[in-house]
């Protein structure tokens, strides 16, 4: 049975009209496009088919869906097409094998049965289940399946796989967010900042809402105890803010916790504009424009707000996923469980202790985030611009130095005045616009050779971390490979390596 105890007077048993009312709410992709697909791969998938079939590496992973469920059909749609947004085609068809096989019905998908087919399955050697069944979890809860919560979430973040289970394929399912996408919410951030007397009050502090999220990993329950007292600035250069409990038990619902926790100055000036528009009585620092108290169940909706305003298509992203991407930066650049466990505001390190265990080695980290997915290349065409022909610019051309490696002739710039970093920054600037058969692949080794570099410096100091270099350097490596892929799909010579 589930370790979890469930609220006694809490009804988890949905009916089928509530099922098929979330149905009908879901929203996601007709077409999903495999914008790394090669030599004979799948392209493309209309995801109204009842039969899915897609080729990768020469191997077809075909999905009948008719062997499933009437009512249980097009959840199961949904939840892939969710597992192939952030992980490989291979491990979308172990989910829908795991469904298929066991004949999964509605009521597998009630909170009390998904909790104990994860305890059952913690005592299968080298399972990947959990971590399945966990992320399937998290989607339902996250999106507002029958009888859920978005505090549920909190009880699904503690729950950790067996001392027996394949660490690495709990960390691929962990991964909530990949480079490119925050380098797309860095990105649109600093943009943000720059122009932030055009935002509105609601767009301002679904912004600071997000950052917060991201920065510090903050829960929904926490976000809405903050209050303007807990944000401190010192000469308008260091900023920080005071983490409420998340906990009833660990103190008083009220008292505030003691942990100082330090934000960037992009968060702190955003968070000082915030206040500056506040003209009430009241205390919350997340309220609304005329005082009223914000609640914590709008959280969801206040970064997926965000990331909607910024361009992203079909967003959700939710609290839980930011913490759990934090804990991993800090895994990856070094961070000890003590460290992990104080930002994640955890009574013990054995949370912690967890993301440590189920980290990978630097060099499969390179692989995963440099591309082997390529499914997130719609988003880089949101902040990159119209590909273009060298013989049709007549504007400024890009060129810059990578290395020793001087790379020219990869595209045009529209910016009157630029800061940035030539070739480093272009790739994700909507002012670039990439030449078809520009130097792209050449660009990419280059950026591949300084990469090699960096993971040589992290092994003679048995640094097995990664520093902040490398992951805007992941980020740059997969902008230039989707740009690559763009330009192969437009008749362009490039071909992706």
């Amino acid at each position: 049975m589930s370790a979890v105890k469930f609220d006694k007077k809490r009804q988890f048993d949905a009916t089928a009209a509530e099922w098929t009312a979330f149905s009908s709410s879901l929203r996601y992709k007709r077409h999903i496009s495999f914008h790394a697909a090669i030599h004979g791969d799948t392209k493309r998938i209309d995801t109204n088919e009842n039969i899915w079939t897609i080729v990768e590496g020469g191997h077809p992973f075909r999905m009948d869906f008719s062997r499933t469920d009437e009512q249980m059909r097009p959840i199961l749609k949904w939840l892939l097409v969710k597992f192939l947004s952030s992980n490989s085609i291979s491990r979308t068809y172990v989910t829908f094998l795991l469904v298929v096989n066991k004949a999964w019905t509605i009521d597998d998908l009630m909170l009390p049965s998904l909790y104990e087919q994860m305890e059952n399955s913690k005592s299968t050697r080298g399972s990947v289940e959990f971590s399945i069944t966990k992320r399937l979890t998290d989607y339902l809860i996250s999106h507002g399946a029958p009888r859920t919560e978005i505090e549920d979430l909190f009880e699904l973040e503690q729950q950790v796989p067996g001392t027996s289970q394949h660490k690495l394929s709990y960390y691929d399912m962990e991964v909530r967010i990949s480079p490119i996408e925050e380098q797309f919410i860095r990105t649109n951030s600093a943009h943000d900042v720059e122009f932030i007397a055009r935002l509105s009050y609601k767009e301002l502090r679904d912004f600071v809402f997000l950052k917060l999220c991201y920065e510090v990993g903050l829960r929904p329950i926490q976000l809405f105890r903050l209050s303007k007292s807990d944000f401190e600035s010192v000469n308008d250069q260091y900023f920080s803010i005071l983490r409420p409990w998340a906990k009833k038990g660990k103190a008083n619902e009220n008292q505030k916790g003691t942990d100082k926790l330090a934000l960037s100055p992009e968060l702190g000036r955003a968070i000082q504009t915030l206040l500056l528009r506040q003209n009430n009585h009241s205390l919350q620092l997340l309220q609304n424009e005329n005082g009223s108290s914000w609640a914590r169940r709008y959280g969801v909706q206040s970064i997926n707000n965000t990331l909607a305003r910024w361009g992203a298509e079909y967003p959700h992203k939710t609290p839980y996923d930011f913490r759990h991407n934090m804990a991993l930066r800090m895994v990856m650049a070094g961070s000890s469980a003590s460290e992990i466990a104080y930002m994640l505001g955890h009574n013990s390190v054995e949370a912690a202790q967890h993301y440590i265990a189920a980290s990978p080695s630097i060099s499969a980290l390179r692989e995963r985030a440099l591309g082997r997915n390529g499914t997130y290349g719609a988003m880089v065409a949101l902040f990159t611009g119209e590909l273009a022909l060298p013989d049709d610019w007549r504007g400024k051309e890009v060129m810059g130095c990578i290395g020793d490696e001087l790379a020219t002739g990869i595209g045009g710039c529209d910016a009157t005045d630029c800061e940035y970093k030539p070739v480093y920054n272009c790739y994700g600037c909507d002012d670039f616009h990439p030449f078809e058969d520009g130097n792209h692949n050449t660009v990419l080794d280059a950026l591949r050779a300084e990469a090699l570099e960096i993971i040589a410096i992290s092994d003679s100091t048995r640094q097995s971390g990664m520093n902040p270099a490398m992951t805007q350097l992941e980020g740059v490596m997969e902008q230039v490979k989707v740009v690559i892929s763009r330009c192969k799909a437009c008749g362009g010579c490039q071909h992706e390596k």
